[in-house]
């Protein structure tokens, strides 16, 4: 059956331009130009025979369900509050000292020879797959198959990626039709993408192949040479402590690209509070994160997420365009419905709502100061407790961790979560020595 025949509809979900298709489909490699073309590169490169591929993509199938997965990823979807809640809970954080005391030896000789703190490590595995835990449930040639053809905005993408993965599995003898992984195509302990895994994946048990799906020890010298050749900087921290208030003159600059774009000299001039220990010249950027909010790329600048208690009609009386223009370019049903995350096309006259400045505070309390925010909805206020605006001046090696995942939500999770691991080792390490002095 071709995929011609098996589209049931062509869908604009918000701006993504997404292709349905039904939940489980066959694939026909001759009738889907984009695979073929993928095959056509595997065949010039001498991977494979066009029979061996056309004997492969039969095992493949169309999944709705990855589609579905693609609109709606968590650094979008959820507010900060709720996404960083995601991960900084106790029993990952205790599973994490588990696996840190397992591969001690292993996380050592890691930091010792790349400069990558285990604690950062060690959070990237319980982030990605919860220390081997949850490494996935796509068919992963399915997922990519999907993507490639129902994808188009990243069709691209994916079509490397499939390539990737098939030459990954034919060079390293596994069952390309079993392996399961993340809707996105990622695998194992540290959720490689294919071109990942064949670049930056090493045999660090030194048992003779490199295993990122059955073997932690390889994930621990993977992660850690992924950013070792991604910008980490050994020695170097990945961000200052948070500050509940800065001057307007630092506030105005925050942003949310992906670089260091300040001197620590030049923010220090217009008032920020970086630690003396900072030199002058080391390069920042300027982030502030409010769990109230959910975080927009700026390079979308046509485009609305939907945050927390956002109506459709509200959001096009705040942008001052007219309802039904928005529910027209959107295909919104009757009602309007909308979901916190969903990502909604803008007309080009559509205005951008003015920031308001953020309200100093000088009460004391800890990093993260919970508190009921007025402006969240009942029941988001119900679904998560809200953390106030912080303000952190980023390092370069916080922009190494948005390598592995674009989201500042995501590097900020991970250096969370190392650092709540961190403290519960020492306190675990301190307890063990008491109890064997006594």
């Amino acid at each position: 059956m071709s995929l011609k025949n098996c589209l049931l509809a062509v869908l604009c979900a918000s701006a993504l331009n997404i292709i349905v298709v039904t939940n489980a489909t066959a694939v026909e490699l001759k009738k889907e130009p984009t695979l073929q073309a993928v095959a056509d590169k595997l065949i010039a490169e001498k991977h494979y025979t066009q029979s061996e591929l056309e004997a492969v993509f039969k095992k493949a199938t169309f999944q709705q369900s990855v589609l579905d997965a693609m609109t709606s990823p968590a650094e979008y979807k959820f507010t900060w509050g709720k996404y960083r809640k995601l991960f900084l809970k106790e029993d990952r954080i205790q599973q994490g000292v588990e696996f840190w005391n397992e591969y001690q030896g292993d996380l050592d000789r890691a930091e010792k020879k790349y400069g990558v703190p285990a604690s950062v490590i060690v959070a990237i595995v319980g982030v990605e797959s919860k220390y081997g835990r949850y490494k996935g449930k796509h068919k992963v040639l399915d997922s990519l198959v999907t993507l490639t053809v129902g994808f188009p905005r990243r069709s691209k993408f994916f079509a490397s990626e499939l390539k990737e993965f098939l030459i990954l599995t034919k060079e390293n003898n596994l069952a390309f039709d079993q392996i399961l992984g993340s809707y996105a195509g990622a695998v194992g302990f540290p959720q490689f993408i294919s071109s990942s895994y064949r670049n930056y994946a090493i045999d660090f048990s030194g048992d003779g192949k490199t295993d990122l799906i059955d073997q932690p020890v390889d994930a621990i010298g993977s992660i850690a040479n992924y950013f070792i050749k991604n910008g980490w900087k050994p020695g170097e921290p990945v961000t200052s402590p948070a500050h509940r208030t800065v001057e307007a003159s630092v506030s105005e600059l925050a942003n949310r690209k992906r670089k260091t774009q300040y001197t620590a000299a030049d923010l220090r001039d217009k008032g920020a509070p970086i630690a003396e220990s900072v030199s002058g010249d080391v390069k920042l950027n300027v982030l502030m994160l409010d769990a109230s909010e959910i975080v927009s790329e700026p390079k979308n600048s046509n485009i609305y997420i939907v945050r927390a208690g956002d109506t459709a009609c509200q959001i096009a009386e705040k942008l001052d365009v007219s309802c039904k223009t928005l529910f027209s370019i959107n295909k919104l049903n009757k009602k309007g419905s909308i979901f916190r995350g969903q990502r909604l096309k803008l007309p080009a006259n559509a205005k951008a709502s003015k920031k308001t400045a953020p309200k100093k505070t000088t009460s004391p309390g800890s990093k993260w100061e919970v508190a009921r925010a007025e402006s969240v909805s009942a029941d988001i206020a119900q679904e998560t407790d809200t953390v106030k605006e912080r303000f952190f001046f980023t390092h370069r090696n916080f922009y190494a961790i948005t390598q592995y995942n674009h989201s500042v939500l995501y590097a900020m999770a991970v250096h969370d979560l190392s650092e709540a691991i961190d403290v519960a080792k020492s306190k675990s390490d301190k307890a063990s020595q008491s109890d064997s002095s006594e």
